[in-house]
């Protein structure tokens, strides 16, 4: 293993779980290993696995942060456009929003004759 030394082997060896020494020595290992040979993280069959399991899971959370953000503004801006006054605590809680049926949500917001009677709607559409 170039550039690591014979002492630092024979520590992480002994160690019961890597230190975070010893895992940065192993990293840059590794590192230096696959810029020599040309292979990377994906090469490995359980790192691709893992770091696509991951990409994945980052994309749902993107995806349903983004639904939150959007339902929360189409709310308000359709309130708005009726004319409805809302509190600056308005929608505290968007991610509960984003949870229902958009038309349950627009169904609401239609219908309703002020913000607290849109929330007492969106209640009822809950159970």
């Amino acid at each position: 293993f170039p550039g690591w030394r014979a002492v630092d082997i024979h520590a992480a060896l002994n160690e019961f779980a890597l230190s975070e020494q010893s895992l940065a020595l192993v990293e840059g290992m590794g590192r230096l290993l696959g810029e020599r040979d040309g292979t990377g993280p994906d090469d490995d069959p359980m790192l691709r696995s893992l770091r696509e399991e991951s990409r994945a899971e980052g994309r749902t959370e993107g995806r349903a942060e983004g639904r939150t953000e959007s339902r929360a503004r189409m709310v308000r801006e359709l309130l708005l456009a009726r004319g409805i006054k809302l509190s600056e605590g308005f929608l505290t809680d968007p991610a509960a929003i984003a949870k229902l049926p958009e038309s349950t949500i627009v169904a609401a917001a239609l219908a309703c004759g002020d913000e607290q009677d849109f929330l007492l709607r969106l209640g009822r559409g809950q159970s």
